[in-house]
């Protein structure tokens, strides 16, 4: 475990008075969008205090001012608010520094770019919980309207087939509520195996084991700040990332048939990408694999080649190598049974 410092924000020492909610938030590099959650975190209409912690990862450049945005915020006055500085690995290890400092019998995990939509959000992710008996609530996960013009070229060919999609609900960190009690039978997210890709289908694989989860009809927008330029070079490292992420959850849960069951659309689109990439090199069919990794990678950036730009041409060599780059690195972890692309260390 490693050595963690933590200091109360707004107060000298955390009020004794045990929060509602204990709202987990893991801070990187968020100084662009943390606000707009913030925001959405005072609006709420709780009935006592809650207190939000932030987990701050041994990864901070000199150039993120996140956490002094937040200590500004008003919401540091009116929760009890905790940070918390430590060597976590990526998002499964903030989760866990978190949630174990958490006061409080219920958790919410958060992201820094995400936000609720209504202002009761929160307390109706609570009467989910406990109206339903369950030991987790997953919320709807949505897109704001205008993402799309926000976005730049790269980033488009990536999000192209979330363009038009429906909010869905899943386990994805973003507005998670977990009985704390159930973390700690669990021993939290497997920071041994996973970092910061699949560590949330991991945790939903095995509270299937211990309870009933429940999805609510909570909206919650993924307001990602798009940069104004994406190098083609950090959608490969994010699809390496990705890529194990997934080969590390197919190796952990391969042999069960109620997890590939629930997953055989995603799996059997992960396995196409890897067979269309063997196909390649196998010289009977390699023209053909060749043609269909390229259509469907056209079908994949379909929404992204509308873009007035001279790269749309290269999409479907782009997504082609995106595909390609995702397939070995998920075979990689698969062999290994660890994510071990370490996302973070390489985008400082």
């Amino acid at each position: 475990m490693p050595d963690v410092k933590i200091d109360t924000v707004s107060h000298q020492a955390a009020s004794r008075e045990i929060p509602w909610v204990s709202i987990v938030m893991p801070i990187r590099k968020c100084q662009a969008t943390v606000g707009k959650s913030l925001d959405a975190l005072l609006r709420q209409q709780v009935p006592a205090r809650c207190e939000i912690i932030l987990v701050c990862n041994g990864y901070q450049e000199e150039a993120d001012d996140s956490i002094d945005i937040i200590r500004l915020h008003p919401l540091v006055k009116k929760w009890d608010a905790v940070e918390i500085f430590g060597s976590g690995r990526g998002l499964a290890g903030s989760y866990n520094l978190g949630w174990k400092a958490a006061r409080s019998r219920y958790v919410l995990f958060m992201h820094s770019d995400c936000y609720p939509v209504d202002n009761d959000a929160l307390r109706r992710m609570v009467e989910c919980l406990e109206h339903n008996d369950a030991v987790a609530v997953e919320p709807l996960i949505g897109i704001p309207p205008n993402d799309w013009e926000t976005m730049s070229f790269w980033d488009r060919v990536t999000s192209s087939q979330y363009r038009y999609a429906k909010p869905a609900r899943g386990f994805s960190g973003k507005f998670d509520l977990f009985r704390r009690d159930v973390l700690e039978k669990l021993c939290g997210y497997d920071e041994e195996n996973f970092f910061s890709a699949a560590e949330d289908s991991d945790l939903a694989e095995r509270l299937c084991t211990v309870g009933k989860t429940v999805g609510s009809n909570v909206l919650v927008m993924h307001g990602h700040k798009h940069p104004a330029a994406t190098r083609f070079t950090s959608t490969l490292r994010k699809h390496a990332q990705l890529g194990e992420g997934t080969g590390a959850l197919l190796r952990k849960y391969w042999r069960s048939t109620f997890f590939l069951g629930r997953y055989y659309i995603l799996m059997g689109f992960n396995g196409l990408k890897l067979l269309l990439l063997i196909g390649i090199f196998v010289p009977p069919v390699s023209l053909y694999a060749a043609i269909l990794m390229l259509l469907l990678a056209t079908y994949y950036g379909r929404w992204a080649m509308l873009t007035r730009d001279w790269r749309v041409v290269l999409i479907p060599f782009a997504v082609s190598l995106m595909f390609s780059v995702f397939a070995v690195s998920m075979v990689k972890a698969f062999i290994c049974r660890r994510q071990s692309f370490d996302y973070f260390k390489r985008t400082k």
